[in-house]
């Protein structure tokens, strides 16, 4: 990639900035909200038409039992070719109260902060920021004369509902994925500080609800719910779901129970840990946070509005073993919400009732080495010996672990590109997370590279959700954004 190349490109997505701007603007105007079902068919149809205008020789929607995704293939007559995962849906908008922007409003505002910002929810998680991506494709396109490589596309709008159908979709196009040498998904990937983290792993994952019923059973309330003063003669359903899931673990969740679970575990080898040590040393060197509190930034703990001042067995008190156990621990059955009866002020559920059902939302997250098919059936059988035959399992997302080699050539290209641009990229040896992309490193075994790239954003969970468009001098905006996305690309092919 050559220093002319990098001129032409800025001066490119310079130039085209203000049609960028306004391709943003029309995909957060357009609801993808998965949870709700609202407006998938039509974010699909709208990225099929950005491929299209980016040049795209295929796009088109593919059909699913859910929502429809999304193909598309540009052919640049490239040596290499990378697949690009992409992710449609946001998450709910939540209460519109707390919003000082319509959260489909994409409007472009000039702020004190961060000069001008686009808000909407998807600005930055990730819909804002996918587009981004494709932009960076097309003003390559355009700067250069061609991209330096092929790409293929397999986009969803449901993996906030933990993308039921997108395996669907890989299978018609497996033959395709073949011969793609990467998975490349670059995003605006900055945090406040002005640092780029990825992670060179994911977890498998199972998520899952279970459900019971009285018509299930065979016992307490069928059809509805009936009065609590029954409970003294009839069963409640409420508490056989307690029951069957605290079948499931033991310590208050830090034992697992799940007949064979632990077969499936390989505990980190040594060189396994050594790279976890060697990741905290340089870690140690790349934040103020003294050494002794690093496990603060494990991966997660600051995602939501609630704070952890100390870790399961006291693991704080040991930063490596808090990281080692964060990656490699097998003991991560949570359960994200039950839900029964009556649910308080405001839910429009009634009180003093004995409930007819009941239904609890967990996952389960697994290292490296764990199959989450064998898990699921070893969730059955668990269930069936455990006597709760009628406790049903409604999996809702399925994914395989990965793992990319830090050498590979798709990292040093993108850490060559960060370096360049003086930028720290932080790349973890695993996340915690189970994610869909992560099968193209195992079915396909390329390497995956989630989430990098400059540009910032943030409040993808709450009110007033943004993606910077001009920056600062620690958070790049949309320019650099797309900069890094394309230059990527060029030092990926040069390799």
């Amino acid at each position: 990639m050559s220093t002319q190349d990098s001129k032409q490109l800025r001066e490119q997505i310079e130039s085209d900035l203000d049609d960028h701007i306004d391709r943003i603007q029309r995909a957060i105007r357009q609801p993808s909200v998965s949870v709700d079902r609202n407006g998938l068919r039509g974010i699909a149809e709208l990225a099929r038409d950005y491929l299209e205008e980016i040049g795209c020789d295929e796009a088109e929607l593919v059909e699913t039992d859910g929502a429809p995704g999304v193909w598309g293939y540009y052919d640049a007559g490239a040596e290499k070719t990378i697949v690009n995962y992409g992710m449609l849906d946001t998450r709910p908008v939540g209460d519109e109260d707390e919003w000082t922007h319509d959260p489909f409003g994409g409007e472009l505002v000039e702020t004190e902060a961060y000069g001008r910002v686009i808000y909407g929810r998807g600005a930055i998680k990730v819909k804002g920021a996918f587009v981004a991506w494709l932009n960076a494709l097309e003003a390559t396109k355009h700067a250069l004369g061609e991209l330096p490589v092929n790409v293929m596309f397999l986009l969803e709008a449901e993996e906030i509902n933990g993308s039921p159908h997108y395996y669907e979709m890989l299978d018609r196009y497996a033959d395709r994925i073949r011969d793609a040498d990467a998975c490349l998904c670059p995003l605006a990937g900055q945090s406040e500080d002005g640092n780029v983290t990825g992670s060179l792993g994911y977890k498998s994952a199972l998520y899952f609800t279970l459900q019971v019923s009285g018509d299930r059973w065979g016992r307490g309330p069928v059809g509805g719910d009936i009065h609590a003063m029954s409970n003294a003669t009839v069963d409640s359903p409420a508490w056989r779901l307690v029951d069957a899931l605290s079948s499931l673990t033991a310590e208050n969740g830090t034992q697992i129970e799940i007949d064979g679970f632990y077969d499936q575990y390989e505990p980190p080898t040594e060189d396994e840990r050594a790279e976890v040590r060697a990741f905290v040393d340089r870690f140690d060197t790349q934040t103020e946070t003294p050494r002794d509190e690093l496990w603060q930034h494990l991966p997660g703990l600051s995602l939501g509005g609630g704070e952890v001042t100390r870790l399961k067995a006291d693991l704080q008190d040991n930063v490596v073993e808090a990281f080692v156990q964060h990656f490699y621990g097998p003991e991560s059955c949570n359960i994200q919400g039950i839900n029964t009866g009556f649910l308080g002020s405001g839910t429009g559920t009634k009180p003093f009732i004995l409930p007819g059902e009941g239904h609890a939302t967990l996952d389960l997250r697994m290292p490296r080495g764990f199959d989450p098919d064998i898990a699921h059936r070893q969730l059955r059988d668990h269930l069936d010996n455990q006597g709760f035959e009628d406790v049903d399992i409604d999996v809702f997302g399925k994914h395989t672990w990965c793992k990319t080699d830090p050498d590979s050539d798709l990292v040093v290209a993108a850490r060559e590109v960060f370096e360049d641009h003086g930028t720290n990229l932080t790349l973890w040896p695993f996340s915690a997370a189970g994610i869909p992309w992560a099968v193209f490193g195992t079915r396909f075994d390329i390497p995956v590279l989630y989430g990098i790239g400059l540009g910032y954003g943030t409040n993808s969970d709450g009110a007033d959700e943004f993606i910077v468009v001009d920056g600062t001098d620690t958070v790049g905006g949309l320019v650099d954004c797309e900069l890094s996305h394309a230059e990527i690309l060029l030092a990926y092919a040069d390799r």
